[in-house]
């Protein structure tokens, strides 16, 4: 056999069998070959490709593309690794990374080019994935930033007055400054817990002590939690609760809960607004519910309310604080407990309702025996 046939046999032979897509075309850029991975690819097969134009796998806003291409090839010139975007037969859009290099013929004549096309739809989307998760972690530490300061600033504020001016502050003042640094601190240890028990959750290293518990002393105790907030705000709180439910539960857990749903209501409604907290028997399972009359979501926004860091306003300039994991972490703790949390709004200005559904304690046994 002559060499050159064999070299052009082995080389064919690499094209057909190839994972990339291997096109090659005419100086006017009619397709003249097109390799088994290029059908896979864009769809088309072989006989419907070869003889028609380029222009088949190149979406409308990327024709101007083909001219740059085609004129660094007649320069005999290439492209190496270039990233844009081909279409599919099915109308299916490809992130595509192009090798492009001049063909010769024997005298040395440039007479077309050959296209190595690798599909990097995959890799690309793990590429904006990253660069998502790397701009949150930004905008998340920043906002974590500022909602420390926050109270820091208050409790350092009030410190320095009580030192400096503890015998000029009457009894009434002096009451007030500690029920401010109390509540900031609560504030602090709070939002340092929340980044905590994320983080354990991210880990797997989120446990619960389960036991026999009274929730409606939990739900009270994380009412009494955050009735100065709401009286500071001028926000009623309202608490209907049915007595003698039992769930097997974390009884910590399940009032940090109801805390977060608490203050997330109190946050988002105004003064002179109400919340209203409902425990009760609903069949076989608990119903806790709280409700406000506050700004209300947005029906569009409803799909997200219990994603990691989420918020519908972000920066930290953005009208109500917070870092946009209570929701996610309550989520996470019901369904630690084998339960479901819901909210519902009727949108803006129509207020919020957040139900968390518990099996109760027998109803929890059978579940555990059912799974074991």
């Amino acid at each position: 056999m002559d060499p050159l046939d064999d070299t052009e046999a082995r080389l064919a032979a690499i094209v057909t069998s190839s994972d990339d897509a291997i096109i090659s075309k005419d100086l006017n850029g009619i397709i003249t070959s097109w390799n088994r991975a290029a059908e896979q690819m864009f769809g088309y097969t072989s006989a419907e490709a070869v003889g028609r134009s380029i222009f088949l796998i190149i979406p409308d806003d990327r024709y101007a593309e083909e001219d740059f291409v085609l004129g660094r090839v007649r320069s005999g010139l290439g492209v190496d690794h270039y990233e844009t975007i081909r279409k599919r037969k099915d109308g299916g859009l490809l992130n595509i990374s192009l090798t492009v290099s001049p063909i010769r013929d024997r005298s040395g004549r440039i007479i077309g080019a050959s296209k190595i096309a690798r599909d990097v739809t995959a890799q690309r989307r793990l590429q904006d994935q990253l660069e998502q998760a790397n701009r949150m972690k930004d905008e998340f530490l920043a906002v974590l930033s500022h909602e420390l300061r926050t109270p820091l600033n208050t409790v350092l504020g009030y410190t320095r007055m009580l030192r400096r001016e503890d015998k000029l502050m009457s009894g009434e003042t002096r009451e007030r400054a500690l029920e401010a640094l109390e509540r900031n601190a609560d504030t602090l240890t709070r939002l340092v817990n929340d980044v905590l028990d994320t983080s354990r959750i991210v880990s797997g290293k989120l446990r619960l002590t389960m036991a026999a518990c009274a929730l409606d002393e939990a739900v009270e105790s994380a009412v009494d939690t955050v009735l100065p907030t709401a009286d500071a705000k001028g926000v009623d709180v309202t608490l209907r609760v049915e007595r003698g439910v039992i769930v097997n539960g974390d009884r910590d857990r399940i009032q940090q809960v109801v805390w977060n749903l608490l203050s997330n209501a109190i946050k988002f409604t105004p003064a002179g607004g109400t919340v209203t907290v409902t425990l009760r028997r609903v069949a076989a399972a608990v119903e806790i519910v709280v409700a406000d009359t506050g700004i209300g979501i947005a029906p569009a926004h409803l799909p997200y309310v219990f994603q990691r860091f989420w918020q519908a306003q972000t920066g930290v300039s953005r009208e109500h604080g917070g870092l946009g994991i209570g929701l996610a972490l309550a989520r996470h703790l019901v369904e630690l407990h084998g339960g479901s949390i819901a909210v519902d709004s009727p949108g803006p200005g129509g207020g919020a309702t957040f139900a968390v559904t518990l099996p109760q304690a027998v109803e929890r046994e059978r579940h555990l025996r059912a799974i074991k």
